[in-house]
């Protein structure tokens, strides 16, 4: 926010996330906010950073070899991530979930916030080649994956999708990114 001078999210105070939220994940981040994020990051490290498409992200979430309902298995567990049955009704710091890892290790898959992807919206089955990774049209709604706080365990499903509009920003919206191959 201070070296790009981008907007700050909603609640943000003199650039800085709320006191006590510091390891929280950032929401109220539009879509354009997550790839302004970046493009900066980008930059900085030179390396290329992206928002994972949505493919990645459920391969992420549910590994490769098996087609995985919740990250950590194929039953519900309260204690593995932040949804609405564990009962805290905001988000956590970010990486305090450790039993709820995906098989790649990634972590908070599910529950906390939703995250923002670089997919449009369209229906499945999934075709990468049906023009959805189109990063050129800015107005297309995007999907979201992963679930947020506020949401019971069927959003927290690694399969569950979600949809906005890519300007939108929403107090359980947020983003995670990859480092892509250059």
């Amino acid at each position: 926010v201070q070296a790009a001078q981008h907007d700050a999210p909603e609640g943000w105070e003199a650039h800085r996330p709320p006191k006590g939220k510091e390891s929280h994940p950032v929401v109220n981040v539009s879509w354009h906010d997550a790839l302004a994020y970046c493009a900066w990051l980008s930059k900085v490290t030179g390396k290329r950073i992206t928002l994972p498409g949505e493919a990645e992200w459920e391969k992420a979430a549910r590994g490769d070899q098996e087609a995985r309902v919740f990250p950590w298995g194929d039953a519900f567990e309260a204690t593995r991530c932040n949804s609405a049955e564990l009962g805290i009704g905001d988000t956590t710091p970010v990486g305090i979930f450790l039993n709820g890892a995906s098989p790649y290790g990634c972590l908070d898959m599910v529950g906390n916030v939703w995250e923002w992807t670089r997919t449009i919206y369209k229906s499945y089955p999934y075709r990468a080649d049906d023009g959805r990774e189109d990063l050129s049209n800015q107005n297309e709604r995007r999907v979201l994956r992963g679930g947020a706080f506020r949401n019971d365990q069927v959003g927290a499903r690694c399969a569950y999708r979600n949809w906005y509009r890519p300007f939108n920003r929403y107090w359980d919206h947020g983003f995670r990114v990859v480092v892509a191959p250059i």
